[in-house]
């Protein structure tokens, strides 16, 4: 029995044949792809943080307007609670375009990290 036969059924009884070194090799790309979503994560939860914050905030504000809504004497009163709901709500919309548009760069500058590391990982193994 030659050495890379034993190492084979040493390591894997149950996949003759296979070394530790030919289990990473085939192992890798699941690898690769789990710290890739641990990276994404990593890197887009302050981003998904605040937009919850802005979320409930938008809700308040929205329950808030609805209380003044319902107190008003007049169409003046209402027209007034109404612009500045929406006014509020616009810059919240505008926080939420600008975090979506980091996230997207975010999510690039993860997507070609790993894929450097798989071209290095794949060159490596090659």
């Amino acid at each position: 029995m030659d050495q890379r036969s034993a190492e084979g059924t040493a390591g894997f009884p149950f996949l003759p044949g296979f070394s530790g070194a030919t289990m990473q090799w085939a192992v890798w790309p699941m690898q690769l792809w789990l710290q890739w979503q641990a990276d994404m994560l990593k890197a887009v939860a302050p981003t998904t943080t605040d937009w919850m914050k802005r979320r409930r905030e938008g809700t308040e504000a929205a329950l808030h307007a609805f209380e003044q809504l319902c107190a008003c004497h007049n169409v003046a009163e209402a027209s007034k609670v109404q612009n500045e709901w929406f006014e509020d709500e616009a810059k919240r919309l505008e926080s939420d375009m600008r975090a979506l548009s980091n996230s997207a760069l975010l999510f690039s500058q993860e997507t070609t990290k790993t894929s450097r590391a798989a071209a290095h990982t794949d060159r490596a193994a090659a």
